[in-house]
């Protein structure tokens, strides 16, 4: 993975995990550690970037209430707020949504 502070190819893979279990790299360019979400709109959530899509999905596509996703996730073992769902969908729907081509180019 290059480093997203530099663009180094030359990166290493560090043995230690994020709390989370994303893998960890070691860039000996910039001499920064970063992990496989580091650059992205996923970066500081305290949640699995797959539990926040699918939360955001599941508002989007069966038009769930904010409070009954909070409750479904919670049997799940997540607790959060009908807040940080609304937050999410705001943050993150558009991502979900946008089409993967524009105008026919890949």
């Amino acid at each position: 993975m290059p480093c997203p502070y530099c663009q180094s190819k030359e990166t290493k893979e560090r043995k230690q995990k994020t709390k989370l279990g994303y893998k960890t790299f070691y860039c000996p360019g910039c001499e920064r550690k970063y992990n496989e979400r580091t650059g992205s709109p996923f970066n500081f959530l305290e949640y699995p970037t797959e539990i926040v899509f699918l939360v955001v999905l599941w508002r989007l596509r069966y038009k769930l209430s904010l409070r009954d996703l909070s409750e479904i996730f919670l049997e799940r073992g997540f607790e959060l707020t009908h807040q940080t769902v609304l937050n999410w969908e705001k943050q993150f729907a558009p991502l979900i949504t946008r089409p993967f081509f524009s105008g026919g180019q890949p």
